[in-house]
């Protein structure tokens, strides 16, 4: 296993990035608004990056009828690897103040390394962006865990599950380990950090220790959240307000990803880089920073974008 490291003073990112995970086509009700946008780590992790002018490269996977979607992403010099699958995996995203109700509709086959391996050698950074634990397949994890570029994880996928029902359920997926050896910076939520603390039976600096994490980022929405630093303890920061609330969702994306430059690319300290970051995430959820490229149009057909939420994953259903 790796050596922990400090993650600032000995990486950088300026050959680029390369983000892995489902671009996908969500359904956002917030309230009483309906927003039908392009989503996922892809989308908005993506996005951030080149806003901040890194090269970044794209691995996903996307249906034949929605390749048009990628056009917002290449728009933006983003180079996009999609991969062959029969779905595009669609969200629906219930947001009532501060709840959040996920929905599936399909997924898209898994990320494979084959997709990735391209990019592998180019890039300083691998953002890894799971939405479920069928997302990225486990030997990504596995191929990556000795890679001299920085593995980043947003592990939300891996502690999920899809219900017979199609939600989305807390759940620990059997490649947590890969992903948490693959890793070197990882985030997740408060309560996604609880969870995994409470399946390994130990506090988070022990784990950091186990699995040799340079930095843990944990997110706690409006309330703000916390950095834990290898050997170094927690730094605790606050959210920047957000108004109007827009739409919440992939906020947390644009956190990561802005955290991630402010710390590899321009070199800040924890407590700047986490103020940095929860400026965009606050700028994203008031609607003025990803939120406009994202929208899909009213009359798809009109552009020849192959949305709808008519096709239903029957695989969904399965075990």
């Amino acid at each position: 296993m790796p050596t922990s490291f400090c993650t600032a003073d000995h990486a950088t990112i300026s050959r680029g990035v390369a983000v892995v995970g489902s671009t996908t086509i969500d359904r956002n009700i917030i309230g009483r608004d309906t927003h039908l946008k392009i989503g996922g780590v892809a989308a908005y992790a993506g996005l951030t990056y080149r806003r901040h002018g890194l090269p970044t490269w794209v691995v996903t996977n996307v249906a034949p009828p929605d390749v048009p979607i990628l056009r917002r992403l290449k728009r933006d010099g983003i180079q996009v690897s999609a991969g062959p699958t029969e779905l595009t995996t669609r969200f629906v995203n219930r947001v009532q103040a501060d709840s959040r109700r996920q929905e599936v509709a399909s997924i898209a086959a898994p990320v494979d390394f084959a997709q990735l391996a391209a990019s592998v050698d180019r890039v300083d950074l691998i953002h890894l962006g799971p939405l479920h634990p069928g997302d990225i397949d486990v030997q990504v994890f596995a191929r990556l865990a000795n890679t001299r570029s920085v593995i980043a994880l947003d592990v939300q996928g891996l502690l999920r599950k899809i219900s017979a029902r199609r939600s989305i359920e807390a759940a620990v997926s059997e490649h947590l380990t890969a992903g948490l050896t693959a890793a070197r910076i990882i985030k997740s939520d408060a309560s996604e950090l609880h969870l995994i603390l409470k399946t390994f039976g130990t506090d988070v600096e022990a784990l950091m220790h186990r699995f040799a994490i340079a930095e843990w980022v944990v997110t706690s929405g409006f309330q703000g959240g916390c950095i834990h630093r290898a050997g170094r303890g927690p730094h605790r920061y606050s959210a920047e307000p957000s108004s109007p609330v827009v739409d919440p969702t992939g906020a947390g994306d644009v956190f990561f990803a802005a955290y991630l430059v402010a710390r590899l690319k321009n070199r800040k300290p924890v407590a700047e880089a986490a103020r940095y970051a929860a400026t965009r995430a606050s700028e994203h959820v008031a609607g003025r920073y990803l939120t406009d490229l994202l929208l899909v149009p009213r009359s798809p057909a009109e552009e020849g974008w192959g949305f709808g939420f008519n096709c239903v994953d029957n695989r969904l259903n399965e075990g």
